[in-house]
């Protein structure tokens, strides 16, 4: 692979790494790693360098002028967007899981720090972060998401525009974060369901006990071994969420 250093090569390597960084900026795959933004940036600019190199990438329209590069740029960074929303979207998935069942057990009363989203977050829910993070590279995702960003290139140029997408495709991709994130806590919810009725009758029938503090050991032994057995289905559910980046990318692009 050789490379050579001129103005075009130089100009194709910064948009290819304008439309890598808002793909890799706004997902959390290397913040979730801990990675130091001064490591992004290198590593952001070694694959555009790569990318560039050996698929022999060129603007789509000869970029001659401050404007031009400005113009192109936004573009990048637009592509790079609507790529992220793809995978922010397969990530809040399993975020939604570890938050409804949070909320269903009432580990939601108690916050801690979230490396995903670095914000304070309920225990489960930061749990389910790490453990999406962790299957995305244990099932070889991120050498799909490459293979993806390099097929990005072969339908839309550097520098050219792709159309938003339509009302229609965004909505369809935010109920699929609901439906997999529910598929993903269904056993629990379910168990925690029955729970929640059974010492509503309970209750109901013994009105001098003290549900709220019965409840609350009674939920979590409950939710924790039912998600403890429930886990041997997330390999599923995960590669299906996975799956609806590259699916979302093909609409979008």
């Amino acid at each position: 692979m050789s490379v050579t250093f001129n103005a075009s090569w130089l100009i194709s390597v910064l948009l290819c790494s304008l439309r890598l960084s808002a793909l890799l900026m706004l997902t959390p795959i290397l913040q979730a790693m801990g990675v130091p933004a001064r490591i992004r940036v290198i590593l952001i600019l070694l694959i555009s360098v790569s990318l560039v190199s050996g698929m022999h990438l060129a603007p789509n329209a000869p970029v001659t002028d401050i404007p031009a590069l400005i113009s192109a740029g936004l573009a990048e960074v637009t592509i790079g967007a609507l790529m992220a929303f793809g995978v922010f979207a397969a990530f809040a998935a399993f975020s939604f899981a570890g938050n409804a069942l949070d909320l269903q057990i009432g580990f939601s009363l108690a916050n801690i720090f979230d490396p995903i989203t670095r914000s304070q977050s309920p225990l489960l829910a930061a749990i389910f972060g790490m453990i999406a993070v962790a299957l995305f590279f244990t099932m070889d995702a991120h050498h799909t998401l490459l293979r993806g960003v390099a097929y990005s290139f072969e339908r839309v140029p550097l520098g050219g525009l792709v159309p938003l997408p339509s009302a229609l495709i965004i909505a369809r991709e935010f109920g699929s974060v609901f439906a997999l994130g529910a598929a993903l806590a269904a056993p629990a919810l379910f168990c925690l369901f029955l729970v929640d009725l059974s010492l509503a009758v309970l209750s109901r029938n013994l009105p001098q006990l003290n549900i709220l503090f019965l409840s609350t050991p009674i939920k979590i032994a409950v939710g924790l071994t039912i998600l403890a057995y429930a886990t041997s289905h997330f390999g599923a559910v995960a590669a299906r969420t996975f799956d609806g980046i590259f699916t979302f990318w093909e609409r979008v692009l």
